[in-house]
């Protein structure tokens, strides 16, 4: 079955249907860039990003800065592991700029700074005082990847640095026993304080999240058909039209009425009339292109909207949902009803007329509907 796709820089709608009862279902996710600066469903990928451009940019500048002070001491491994350290970290932010921020980029900032660890391990750092920048690396690298796979680099990284302190006369650094002894119980207390911090913090924000998408669909989705509502339209779908009318125009609606209804109700009830409106949901969506959207705006009464579409061409999509709709009578137990729709059609060529083109389509619906329905105006 076609799903057809309505997306926008606020929402990605897809619509789906829902085997055991086979009613339309609706999927809300937010769209993968950050437009929406507030939005709760970006908080957890705009903190991975600054702390993945904070460590890139502002860690390789002390890294650059403590190579050239302490290029006099001639501890190569030391300047080596800086050198390296501050050129591939810029290197990684900018390849992230290029590339759009992929999440390769995450995971190669923290295998650079498992390096760096291992590095301050192996050459002891300045005066032997590699250690203590240990902790916050190891929290940013928590950070970026996050604390599932976090366990695994750290769990690496540790390892590492174990075997490097287990063979203390094969590396330049020298690390005294009671040194040690108090490194690892600290470190051990700062590992646990972070993973629990991290996990509620994910937690929570989960929780928040499935909360916002939940009170979303519900604003901006008809309870019955599942498709967006007035709300939905005017909030978010006009409003991005207008702010982007290249991508929108001209846009034509098509505004459509299911013939007869009250009548449906008034002959087998609600129930059936219910029914009937998720049948012609079902319908109309199969017969648009994923670029095209279908809503309830009341009653028994929906609108199309076509973006990038002329007059001519809405007329011919909206003739052949209408013959859809005739050629395809509603079924239901014994009941068998033939259907049928009628439609007003009209198109907005600039993000200055919409409402105007709006108003047209309305009245061509009821020039359909006097001229005797099931018919496109």
């Amino acid at each position: 079955m076609f799903n057809p796709v309505v997306t926008t820089p606020y929402l990605l709608l897809r619509f789906t249907y829902l085997p055991a009862t086979g009613k339309p279902s609706l999927d809300l996710s937010f769209w993968h860039h950050f437009q929406e600066s507030n939005s709760a469903l970006n908080a957890e990928e705009k903190r991975r990003r600054l702390t993945f451009y904070f460590i890139s940019y502002v860690g390789g500048s002390f890294m650059l800065l403590f190579a050239i002070n302490d290029f006099s001491s001639h501890n190569w491994p030391l300047l080596t592991m800086l050198f390296a350290g501050a050129i591939l970290a810029f290197a990684n932010a900018g390849l992230s700029n290029i590339y759009q921020h992929k999440p390769i980029f995450y995971y190669i900032a923290a295998v650079l700074d498992s390096l760096i660890v291992l590095g301050l391990t192996y050459s002891g750092g300045h005066q032997n005082t590699g250690l203590y920048w240990i902790f916050p690396l190891i929290l940013i690298q928590v950070f970026i990847v996050g604390y599932k796979i976090g366990i695994v680099f750290v769990a690496l990284t540790v390892a590492g640095m174990l075997y490097l302190i287990a063979h203390q006369a094969d590396i330049p650094a020298s690390y005294p026993p009671e040194h040690l002894s108090r490194f690892f119980a600290a470190f051990t207390a700062f590992i646990f304080t972070a993973f629990i911090g991290e996990y509620f913090w994910q937690r929570s924000h989960h929780e928040l999240t499935k909360d916002n998408l939940e009170k979303l669909r519900q604003a901006n989705t008809d309870p019955l058909t599942r498709l967006p509502n007035r709300r939905f339209l005017d909030s978010v779908y006009l409003e991005r039209a207008m702010e982007n009318p290249v991508d929108y125009f001209p846009l034509s609606a098509v505004v459509v009425d299911a013939d007869h209804f009250k009548a449906i109700n008034d002959q087998f009830g609600h129930d059936v009339g219910d029914n009937v409106l998720i049948y012609l949901t079902e319908l109309m969506k199969n017969n648009i292109r994923q670029s095209d959207l279908v809503a309830r705006t009341g009653g028994e009464e929906f609108l199309i909207l076509y973006p990038k579409t002329s007059l001519s061409t809405a007329v011919k999509l909206a003739e052949n949902i209408r013959q859809e709709i005739a050629n395809k009578p509603f079924k239901q137990g014994d009941i068998s009803l033939p259907l049928s729709a009628s439609f007003g059609v009209a198109t907005a060529l600039t993000d200055t007329n919409i409402n105007a083109a709006l108003k047209l389509a309305d009245e061509n619906l009821y020039l359909a509907k006097q001229r005797g329905r099931n018919q496109v105006v």
